[in-house]
C-alpha cells in the first residue's frame, strides 16, 4: 500500500511539473521583477542585465567624511544608468588594502576600484606625478580643464596600456599643513616629521613644505600623531576633521600647496569587458560627478573649517613665496619625466 501511494505521488508531481505548476522564473509573477527600473512588471526579463560586474571601491576616507555619502550616490547613479550591469560596493578606510596594493590588483584584472592620487599612478606612467606638482593647479576648475586636454588624455592612454583605466578626477579641497606645534615659516617645518603616502612625489611635497617625510598609511595616521611618531600631516579640512586629527594637532597653516583631488582608477581589462552601454553610462556619470564634486567640495570646506575652529584649532595665514620657490626644485627629483611635460601642463592650465 505504501509503495502504491508513493508511486501515485511521484506520478502526480511529474504531471504537475510538465503542466508548469511550479511557476515560471522569468514570468511576471517572479519576485525578481521588482528590480526593474521602468515600473512595468511585464518587462522584467528585458530589463535584467545580461551580466553584472561588481566593483569593490577602496575608499581612503572614513564613513564620517562627506565623500562617503557622495560616492554612495555616485555608485547608485552608475547602477541605474548602466541598467544594473555595474554595481559598486564601498570599503572605507583602505579596508581592502593599502592603495598601492589595490591599484596593482586592478592592473592585474581584478574588479576593484582605487581611490588614489596621481603619485600612485606614476608607478605605471611616470609623467602622472608631474600633474600633482605642488602649486601647479591653483584653481579647482582647472581640474576639468586638465581632464579635457590632449596632453592629459595621452597620459591616460599610456595608463590604459599598463592595465589601468582612469574613471575620474574628483576635487576634494585645497590641502594645508596640520601640526602639533604652530608654524610661522618654512624653517619652522624643518625639524618636523610630516606624514605622507609612500611615493616619491608625496615625499617631494613634504620636502617642499620644508619637513621630513614619514610614510604612514592613512588608516594609521591618528595613532602616529597621538604617539608622536609624526609631528604633523597635510590634508583638506574635511579629512582633518573626519579622522579627528584635530584632537592631537591644534594648528593648521594655510600653505595651500595642492588643490587636492582624488583619482578613481579601475582595471582597463574589466572596463573593456563591459558592454558599450555600460561603459558609456560609467563615463557619463563620472563626468557629471566631476562637476558635482567641484560644487560640493567648495561648499563643505567652509563648514569644516568652522567645525575645526570650534574644536580649538588655530588656522593661520602664511606667506607662500618660499614654499612656491621650493616647488621649482621638484622636477630635479624626477629624471624619468619626459622632456617638457611640466611646461606642457602649465600651457594647458594657464593659456
Amino acid at each position: 500500500m505504501k509503495r502504491l501511494f508513493a508511486l501515485i505521488l511521484t506520478l502526480s508531481l511529474l504531471l504537475l511539473t510538465a503542466c508548469g505548476g511550479t511557476g515560471d522564473k522569468t514570468g511576471s509573477g517572479d519576485a525578481s521583477g521588482s528590480t526593474g527600473t521602468s515600473g512595468d512588471s511585464g518587462s522584467s526579463e528585458s530589463e535584467a542585465p545580461a551580466s553584472v560586474t561588481k566593483l569593490r571601491f577602496n575608499l581612503v576616507k572614513s564613513t564620517g567624511d562627506p565623500q562617503y555619502e557622495w560616492y554612495g550616490r555616485f555608485w547608485d547613479a552608475v547602477k541605474e544608468a548602466s541598467g544594473g550591469e555595474i554595481e559598486g560596493e564601498i570599503f572605507t578606510g583602505e579596508s581592502l588594502g593599502v592603495t598601492a596594493d589595490v591599484l596593482e590588483q586592478a592592473a592585474q584584472g581584478e574588479p576593484v576600484v582605487a581611490d588614489c592620487d596621481l603619485a600612485y599612478l606614476a608607478n605605471y606612467v611616470p609623467d602622472m606625478a608631474a600633474v600633482m606638482s605642488p602649486y601647479l593647479i591653483q584653481e579647482p576648475d582647472q581640474i576639468l580643464k586638465l581632464w579635457d586636454s590632449e596632453v592629459f588624455q595621452d597620459l591616460c592612454g599610456q595608463l590604459e596600456a599598463k592595465g589601468l583605466h582612469l574613471i575620474a578626477l574628483n576635487y576634494e579641497g585645497t590641502r594645508n599643513l596640520v601640526t602639533v606645534k604652530p608654524v610661522a615659516s618654512r624653517a619652522d617645518v624643518g625639524p618636523l616629521k610630516i606624514r605622507c603616502a609612500s611615493t616619491t612625489m608625496w615625499n617631494s611635497v613634504v620636502e617642499t613644505l620644508g619637513g621630513n617625510p614619514t610614510n604612514i598609511p592613512m588608516s594609521e595616521v591618528y595613532q602616529a600623531l597621538s604617539q608622536g611618531v609624526v609631528d604633523g600631516a597635510e590634508g583638506v579640512y574635511n579629512v582633518i576633521y573626519s579622522n579627528k586629527w584635530y584632537e592631537v594637532c591644534k594648528n593648521i597653516t594655510l600653505t595651500g600647496h595642492l588643490v587636492g583631488y582624488t583619482a578613481i582608477a579601475m582595471s582597463s581589462e574589466v572596463y573593456n569587458s563591459l558592454s558599450d552601454g555600460a561603459r558609456e553610462a560609467l563615463d557619463a556619470t563620472a563626468m557629471e560627478y566631476m562637476g558635482e564634486f567641484l560644487e560640493l567640495s567648495d561648499g563643505v570646506q567652509a563648514d569644516f573649517k568652522a567645525k575645526l575652529e570650534a574644536e580649538g584649532v588655530v588656522i593661520t595665514e602664511i606667506d607662500k613665496a618660499e614654499f612656491v620657490e621650493a616647488a621649482n626644485r621638484v622636477p630635479e627629483k624626477f629624471p624619468d619625466w619626459s622632456d617638457g611635460i611640466l611646461e606642457k601642463l602649465q600651457g594647458v592650465l594657464y593659456n
